[in-house]
């Protein structure tokens, strides 16, 4: 299994969009550095893209998206390298029918590919990086990983004070773009705001 790090945007947009939605079950697309060597054991997340809050494994509109989003990543320097998930029920940490699904077909594109499932018990704590469990895919299931995944020091402390601020309001997923165009599933105003925190 390759070696997972987070960086402050993607753990920060991943808290914001669990938090936006805390009655519903969200999802996202994590995107990774591309790495240059194929035999490269490590997979570097630099940023993620909310998905949906409203249906999690719609496949018309999933498809435009990925098409979107793997267009962006190419542009970037970046690869498709897993898939996040909150479950609606706050207990619930494992991964569902959808979410072992979107993992499978990311992981015919990216051999490395990750699967994190959200804590949602950790989402308010400040000291826990852990805020989702991480599985990886062994044979033909996702099996939750013996190792936990690195975060980027601070992430922790700049998501807790985004989510003191409500900047969760201002994150936009597919779902919110599909309705209103002009609205940047990118999430660029975020971005900025956590490096302005950084």
């Amino acid at each position: 299994m390759a070696e997972v790090s987070v960086n402050t945007r993607a753990h920060c947009k991943l808290l914001l969009h669990a938090a936006k939605y805390p009655h519903r079950a969200v999802n996202g697309l994590l995107l990774a550095e591309d790495p240059k060597s194929k035999e490269s054991r490590k997979v570097k997340i630099l940023d993620c893209i909310p998905l949906f809050h409203i249906t999690l494994g719609l496949a018309p509109i999933l498809e435009v998206a990925l098409t979107q989003i793997d267009t962006y990543c190419k542009s970037c320097g970046l690869v498709i390298a897993g898939y996040y998930q909150a479950n609606s029920h706050y207990s619930d940490i494992k991964p569902d029918h959808v979410a072992a699904v979107i993992g499978k077909k990311l992981h015919e594109y990216f051999s490395d590919a990750v699967l994190f499932m959200v804590d949602n018990s950790k989402m308010s704590s400040e000291k826990d990086g852990d805020l989702c469990r991480l599985y990886y895919l062994k044979d033909t299931h996702w099996a939750l990983a013996d190792k936990k995944y690195m975060v980027e020091e601070g992430a922790v402390s700049i998501g807790a004070s985004l989510m003191r601020s409500e900047a969760s309001r201002s994150l936009v997923d597919y779902d919110n773009h599909m309705d209103n165009i002009t609205m940047d599933w990118r999430n660029t105003e975020i971005n900025s705001l956590i490096e302005k925190c950084t």
